[in-house]
């Protein structure tokens, strides 16, 4: 072995990778003061490379090595051991290139392409998993004697692990920003951040609670709008429905729905409410009094000497939720409750009454009104059973000739 000149083998290169044996001290350590006394067996070195130098860490020659951890490896033993790497003809070779390329660009999209479409808690665990086989993968390549970098791997799936989590993040809040300016329109504002809070995500299904459903429909706008101009006819409709929205929503109800120049709401949901009736009557009155400025408005602008509308109000147990499809959704209520309701408002034409309240919402009341009087009982499609009406007396008609019709005889007509 004297002056036998080693040469790194082909595809090693000028800078070869030490196959370190372990951490500090993993190589025998001999004193030199046992040496000089005499106390060195012969047969400790017999036929082994001895590398004779300064270990005391006074001289400063300690290095971090791959092995070393928080640890310092003297420079003798670090020349031991590349020493020892030789005499194996080096057996670790540095991976191709082209591979350390492939594991940074996977580990950075990995995450990224999980997250459309798996939930972000799925998708993070798919990035921790790509680290895990990775670090796995690289010990089993050292294993076989190839070295592959993975700290760019590492590092670039970790930044892809916090983008991916930053950008869904601003994602949620964002969407969930949309989410409550759309809902807010259809709920009261009040209960916009509480509806948010306890809904984990807009699902299919609902849920069902005691409320009071209303519907509303403005009498003879059909015809009125098929003698003007298109501008003119939606421009009033959006004044209406605007005044008719803002009656609903002030008094803490839900907007469901628009059926042309109806209205569909609902008292009680999605949160629930123990003065749904009470919101729904106070709601009403507001709607016949926005009615009558919607009605001056009209005149004023000679577009027509002003409309009555029809109310139907009734309360029972109302199935609420979101319906549709997975890619389009509509909240409504569902029910009896709802069916007779909008009974109730097709009942109000040819009335003098613009507002019919079953008996079940006026005995849902916290407190008595004077001015809600009876009706009469009457059957009611789809029922069994008569049910009871009640109105305000200052919801009688003063607009055409409905009101000479009798107050005994309500029509009855499909929603």
């Amino acid at each position: 072995m004297v002056g036998h000149r080693i040469t790194s083998p082909p595809g090693v290169g000028a800078l070869a990778w030490i196959d370190y044996p372990g951490p500090p001290q993993t190589i025998r350590y001999i004193s030199f003061d046992d040496v000089e006394n005499g106390r060195l067996n012969p047969a400790d070195v017999r036929g082994k490379l001895v590398v004779v130098g300064a270990s005391a860490p006074i001289l400063q020659d300690r290095h971090s090595t791959s092995t070393s951890g928080s640890a310092l490896m003297p420079g003798p033993e670090i020349q031991a051991a590349a020493a020892g790497t030789a005499m194996a003809n080096f057996p670790l070779r540095s991976g191709p290139a082209w591979l350390d390329v492939l594991l940074v660009v996977a580990l950075a999209v990995i995450t990224p392409l999980a997250a459309l479409r798996l939930r972000i808690v799925l998708s993070m665990l798919v990035g921790v998993l790509a680290l895990a086989a990775l670090l796995v993968a690289a010990q089993l390549w050292f294993n076989s004697g190839t070295v592959v970098t993975v700290v760019y791997a590492v590092v670039a799936g970790v930044l892809a692990m916090l983008a991916t989590g930053a950008i869904h993040g601003l994602t949620v809040a964002f969407e969930r920003e949309q989410a409550r300016d759309a809902f807010a329109r259809f709920v009261p504002e009040a209960v916009v951040d509480e509806v948010l809070r306890s809904a984990d995500g807009i699902r299919l299904g609902g849920v069902q609670r005691e409320g009071t459903v209303m519907f509303s429909d403005l009498r003879g706008f059909t015809s009125f709008a098929e003698t003007l101009e298109p501008a003119t006819v939606i421009g009033a409709l959006n004044r209406y429905l605007t005044a008719m929205s803002e009656a609903i929503l002030d008094h803490g109800g839900t907007l469901v729905a628009y059926m042309g120049d109806g209205i569909m709401a609902v008292f009680g949901a999605p949160l629930a409410q123990d003065d749904h009736a009470d919101r729904a009557l106070a709601a009403s009155r507001d709607m016949l009094a926005r009615l009558e400025g919607f009605n001056a408005w009209l005149r004023a602008e000679g577009l027509h000497e002003g409309f009555k509308m029809g109310i139907g109000l009734n309360s029972g147990q109302v199935m609420s939720g979101h319906v549709g499809s997975e890619r389009r959704l509509e909240y409504t209520a569902l029910g009896d409750t709802t069916n007779t309701a909008a009974r109730l408002e097709g009942m109000t034409k040819g009335t003098p009454y613009q507002l019919y309240v079953a008996d079940s919402t006026r005995s849902r009341l916290s407190q008595p009104h004077e001015d809600l009087i009876e009706v009469g009982e009457f059957e009611v499609r789809g029922r069994t059973a008569t049910v009871k009406l009640w109105s305000l007396r200052e919801s009688e008609a003063q607009v055409g000739d409905a009101a000479d019709a009798p107050a005994s005889a309500p029509v009855e007509t499909s929603p």
